[in-house]
């Protein structure tokens, strides 16, 4: 009987260590956001995905999720939250078996504009025995984007509007506002005064002119970072932020193609966004949002480098939407330059005067 005993003991010892030094072997563990972009204060899931990719039992697995700061988690009575020197913790734990795949959404909120980084976890695994335990650390780099707020300065939709309103007037009172491309065959549908008698001569057959609209109402968004270091510049530099997603949306709304250009730097930014292309819709929306989500305080050249850029690609008739945190007299003259070449007046938002209108 004693035998027996032994031989069980040493038998379970030896499953034991066994089984915790290969408790963690096909074990796979990803965390992420289940959107890329997010409001400020926003619902979103944070997907928990553990995978076990072995034909063994996993009894105990206790996973340790290190978050961001400025993350609150919906936590229930199966989540628990801590906070750490390291920063914000989520723990939980659960069982496997075997080529089972474990999910969990947790529903979590930032209210903090910027570029929020999900990544490393640490798992901690128990033997067959309830006992003893083995740690493995599992990196991964996973991130959400909080833009910023809508703008909310009760005058800002009527100066808007004012200004576009303005700049659409000008278009239809110039002498020709649209340029003869060339010439085609008439089908009939063209109105008798398309119809150019000269070619129709030369050519033996009515020819109608072609046009391209060239004066259409067009836009760009400058966005400058470039500011004094005085008290509440932070505050500033955010409002302009908001300021910017507000003009661009309402730009969308009333169907003016626009450009963005900015002086802002990006983080974690794969590709240039100092400069978004003219366009509209929801993917060009979006580019500018995700940029605006991501941008940095520090700046990536003065201001005044990027107007004079803009100046040497200017097109007659392109209105402007400047958005600065303060006005600066060092990029003025640059300034002017832009409005003389473009043949239009700016219109300029400064942080404080926005939420004053």
């Amino acid at each position: 009987m004693l035998l027996f005993v032994v031989i069980l003991v040493a038998a379970a010892a030896a499953i034991q260590y066994w089984s915790l030094a290969h408790v963690l072997d096909g074990v796979e563990h990803h965390y992420a956001p289940d959107r890329k972009l997010a409001e400020p204060g926003e619902r979103f899931f944070l997907v928990n995905t553990v995978t076990n990719r072995a034909f063994r039992f996993v009894p105990y697995l206790e996973v340790t999720q290190l978050l961001p700061d400025t993350m609150t988690v919906e936590t229930d009575s199966k989540l628990a939250e801590s906070y750490t020197g390291k920063g914000k913790q989520l723990t939980y734990s659960l069982y496997l078996m075997p080529r089972q795949t474990w999910q969990q959404q947790v529903p979590v909120t930032i209210s903090k504009r910027g570029r929020h980084a999900f990544t490393s976890a640490t798992l901690q695994g128990g033997g067959f025995l309830g006992t003893g335990e083995l740690v493995a650390y599992a990196d991964q780099f996973e991130e959400v984007v909080i833009i910023p707020s809508p703008c909310t300065a009760p005058g800002l939709e009527s100066t808007l509007g004012g200004f576009l309103g303005d700049r659409s007037v000008d278009r239809f009172i110039l002498e020709d506002p649209v340029l003869t491309l060339g010439f085609r065959e008439y089908t009939g549908r063209e109105p008798m005064k398309s119809i150019s008698w000269t070619q129709s001569a030369r050519s033996g057959q009515l020819m109608v002119k072609k046009y391209d609209y060239t004066l259409e109402l067009t836009a760009t968004v400058l966005l400058n970072v470039e500011c004094a270091r005085e008290e509440g510049w932070e505050d500033r530099l955010e409002a302009c932020f908001s300021l910017a997603r507000t003009v661009c949306e309402t730009l969308e709304e009333k169907r003016i193609p626009y450009r963005f250009v900015t002086n802002a730097g990006a983080a974690g930014a794969v590709s240039l966004w100092s400069q978004v292309s003219d366009g509209l819709g929801a993917g060009h929306l979006a580019t500018i949002l995700e940029g605006l989500g991501r941008a940095t305080y520090e700046p990536l050249r003065p201001f005044a480098h990027t107007l004079e850029q803009c100046a040497r690609h200017v097109e007659q008739g392109r209105t402007h939407i400047l958005i600065t945190p303060q006005r600066d007299v060092r990029w003025q003259q640059s300034l002017s330059r832009l409005e003389q070449l473009s043949g239009s007046r700016t219109l300029i938002l400064t942080a404080e005067e926005a939420m004053t209108l």
